[in-house]
């Protein structure tokens, strides 16, 4: 019984995912990682320190933070997370926004004990322009089960002085 409502849930959510014919050309990937965090029945919400590699690496790595928000079913506890994503533009002509500062809504589906896997598909950013599909399985500790919708916000990262000392 059990495996056939999560059988039911996770095809509910693929079906949900954007296609990847609708988003476009692949412009370079998104690379989140986050400490984790307590899972609130209905809602969770953690901060992701991410780094956008442009494809063909034709511009430097930018550095972003952000909150994942997830709602829907949403139960436990997770730790160090990973998440790697394809982004992809609707199209790609000069003039438009290259920042993936934004806010991306989507599916998230994901399980662990111990160790567990999941998926999120968002689609967002300036004029809703991106498409962030998952490239990989992120990766987690922890032990918890989430189904929902997901709200990823990012803002761009200003850079840190480092001071050195003697």
């Amino acid at each position: 019984m059990k495996k056939t409502i999560l059988a039911a849930l996770a095809l509910a959510s693929a079906a949900a995912l954007p296609s990847t014919a609708e988003a476009g050309v692949k412009v370079g990937t998104l690379v989140c990682k986050s400490n984790g965090t307590l899972n609130q029945i209905v809602s969770s919400s953690e901060t992701v320190l991410c780094n956008y590699i442009p494809f063909g690496r034709t511009r430097a790595t930018e550095t972003y933070v952000g909150t994942l928000d997830t709602y829907g079913v949403d139960l436990g506890i997770t730790g160090r997370t990973l998440m790697t994503w394809s982004v992809l533009a609707a199209s790609f002509e000069r003039g438009q926004p290259e920042s993936l500062a934004g806010r991306y809504y989507g599916t998230s589906i994901d399980a662990s004990f111990a160790v567990g896997v999941g998926g999120k598909s968002l689609i967002g950013g300036p004029d809703r322009g991106f498409t962030l599909q998952p490239t990989s399985l992120q990766i987690q500790e922890g032990v918890n089960a989430t189904v929902g919708v997901a709200r990823l916000t990012l803002d761009e990262a200003q850079p840190v002085a480092v001071i050195y000392k003697p």
